[in-house]
């Protein structure tokens, strides 16, 4: 039996993804595909658009066997830390013999020796990259300009960055999986426009946001509407959660606002001066953002403010080699076979029920856990303020099975 393993967010599903997932299994031959899914917060900072129940659902219906959810600490973090918890959760299975992933170049040599530069970078190269920041640069950027001078490229795109983190995680977890990449056909993951029947997420959610119902028949599986009405959520943004970042930033002392993770001192001492002018979560990101930091790291910095997660529960996390757990959100009954493999082969135990968790994980594996389940219901909050509807918790929701 084969299995070939995905990371992702399917913030929201597309056809693209549904590509990827048939292409996964054709390029390797496995008998089972298995995702490893963003909860319901993603790494860029914000909330996921729709929650995991309905993007499972999305994900099983279009090719997917089993979906696994990533643990906030995880999810929410750089493109390094991301591809880690991923890799590491696909690896802990004990089933996953391939690892296929999107990419802009489709290209697994040139990856892999974009990936080594990352492990030989120099002195004269950091110091480089410190100096392009500093001139404004975005990191990747800057990271391209001080790798000229070596005459050794670097990727730039976004999903080579973390293809080549994907293949980095693979050797430093000691995985035996398979790199398999999978080349991106739609107008790139900033693009705002449409390629066929393919666009990007970034395209999809402005879409979602204009309500333009023409241009989403287009780009996203047929079952998306379905399964937007089964599962009736409200589409969630980061400002719905304003409220709750601004009484964080004017309650939190600064010792505490520099213990969050990911949190730069300079940027804590910034947002702690400003504590008094209140703003949305995406003025306040703006307004932060400088040469120094992205827009993406600030709001994944405003984002663990609002969730509370520490600098030290995120190394905890690290020290269980990001994966302390397997959550299951759903899978087909189909793939039962593979289920029953990761029970047998699994290092860490497998989570169906959210209630069975407190028999089957102990001391950090446990805290974690429940600070996971607590940033998730932060979500349900938010979506049901928005729908006046109340959803079921985190205990009482079923995975979904198809």
């Amino acid at each position: 039996m084969k299995t070939a393993a995905v990371i992702a967010e399917y913030n929201p599903f597309h056809n693209g993804h549904s590509r990827h997932l048939k292409e996964a299994r054709a390029l390797t031959g496995a008998d089972f595909v298995m995702a490893v899914m963003s909860g319901d917060f993603v790494q860029r900072g914000a909330p996921a658009v729709f929650h995991k129940y309905m993007r499972t659902r999305m994900a099983l219906l279009s090719g997917a066997d089993l979906v696994l959810e990533m643990p906030i600490f995880g999810s929410v973090a750089s493109a390094e830390d991301f591809a880690s918890c991923g890799v590491s959760m696909a690896a802990r299975t004990g089933a996953a013999d391939f690892l296929s992933f999107g990419s802009e170049s489709g290209d697994l040599k040139l990856l892999e020796r974009q990936a080594a530069l990352y492990e030989a970078e120099t002195p004269e190269v950091s110091a480089r990259i410190r100096e392009g920041l500093k001139r404004g640069l975005s990191w990747p950027r800057a990271r391209e300009e001080a790798f000229l001078h070596t005459n050794a490229p670097v990727p730039v795109s976004p999903n080579d960055i973390l293809a080549c983190e994907y293949l980095r995680a693979i050797k430093s977890h000691g995985s035996s999986m398979l790199p398999v990449p999978v080349e991106r056909n739609d107008g790139g993951y900033h693009s705002s426009g449409r390629k066929g029947s393919f666009a990007s997420a970034t395209a999809i959610r402005k879409a979602l946001a204009e309500n333009d119902l023409d241009f989403l028949t287009e780009v996203v599986p047929e079952a998306f509407f379905s399964c937007l009405k089964l599962e009736s959520c409200p589409q969630v943004t980061a400002d719905d959660f304003s409220m709750i970042l601004n009484e964080k930033l004017l309650t939190l002392p600064l010792c505490e606002l520099t213990g969050i993770s990911g949190m730069p001192e300079d940027l804590a001492r910034k947002l702690h001066k400003n504590r008094l002018s209140f703003a949305s979560f995406s003025e306040r990101t703006a307004s932060s953002k400088d040469r120094q930091y992205t827009y993406a790291r600030v709001s994944r910095c405003l984002l663990n403010t609002v969730l509370g997660i520490t600098r030290e529960e995120t190394e905890r996390f690290k020290a269980l080699d990001s994966a302390p757990w397997l959550r299951i959100l759903g899978f087909r009954r189909d793939a039962l076979p593979l289920l029953s493999e990761i029970k047998k082969h699994s290092t860490v135990p497998m989570i169906t029920k959210t209630a069975d968790a407190a028999a089957l994980l102990s001391g950090p594996s446990l805290e974690l856990f429940y600070k996971h389940l607590q940033c998730a219901e932060l979500y349900r909050l938010a979506a049901e303020l928005k729908t006046g509807r109340p959803m079921k918790n985190e205990f009482t929701r079923s995975p979904v099975i198809i």
